[in-house]
């Protein structure tokens, strides 16, 4: 881990060279795990990263990208980075020394990813963290689809939220993606908590179901091309 992550992680703060703040809008370590996972395993030439912040998911991803000993370019979207967010994040890839390795466009999503994918941008990999309501993580993904490569893989923060959940069940529905891996590691948990989530899972009835049970962080791979008919559909 790149010293600039690590403090950022040791003491919760951040800061734009002037002035310290508190660190919000940022990616937990079990999520950054798989992040760092999902990055290592698929080892990308391109990917895309839907919301940028103060830069931890970034730095994650560039750590990782920079294991990997090969080129490697990193597109993050953010309109709010020079605004909201007075540019940390930039500022801190620049001081962990990953400038050349991420383009930053400050243009909102639903403009951004057109315009890469109209471009004939391919991605192995891609991180959605942008706007969470339904829709608009809806059309992050319906354009990071477009230019996934099969074998690659989607990564979805706070998927635990009320708005994102019904996305993930239609996203695990399509015939072309399975899913690669969660921030809940199920080997640490009981036979019975392991049941209960399985019963919970396969009745859907609430009764089974425990608000932890959810994983804030999912990852899918592509695994085969997205050659769905016209009019298909799944009930999700």
């Amino acid at each position: 881990m790149n010293q600039v992550l690590d403090e950022i992680l040791r003491t919760h703060r951040v800061t734009d060279g002037v002035e310290v703040f508190p660190l919000r809008y940022a990616m937990t370590p079990p999520e950054g795990r798989v992040i760092t996972a999902v990055f290592t395993t698929i080892k990308p030439d391109v990917s895309v990263e839907v919301g940028f912040a103060y830069g931890v998911s970034t730095l994650y991803a560039c750590d990782a990208l920079a294991e990997n000993q090969k080129p490697a370019k990193h597109i993050v979207i953010d309109p709010y980075q020079t605004t909201d967010y007075r540019g940390i994040g930039f500022k801190n890839i620049i001081r962990a020394g990953y400038g050349d390795m991420v383009s930053l466009l400050e243009e909102k999503s639903e403009i951004a990813l057109p315009k890469l994918y109209s471009q004939g941008t391919r991605v192995q990999a891609a991180i959605i963290d942008g706007w969470h309501t339904f829709d608009h993580a809806l059309v992050d993904f319906f354009y990071v689809n477009k230019m996934l490569d099969v074998g690659g893989v989607v990564i979805f923060d706070d998927t635990d939220w009320p708005s994102l959940m019904p996305l993930i069940r239609h996203v695990a529905t399509y015939p072309a993606y399975r899913q690669f891996m969660t921030d809940c590691s199920e080997d640490r948990v009981s036979a019975r908590t392991k049941i209960r989530r399985a019963i919970s899972k396969w009745t859907r009835l609430s009764i089974f179901g425990r608000s932890w049970d959810n994983p804030s962080c999912i990852a899918f791979q592509k695994i085969a091309a997205d050659e769905r008919n016209w009019d298909w559909h799944a009930s999700f």
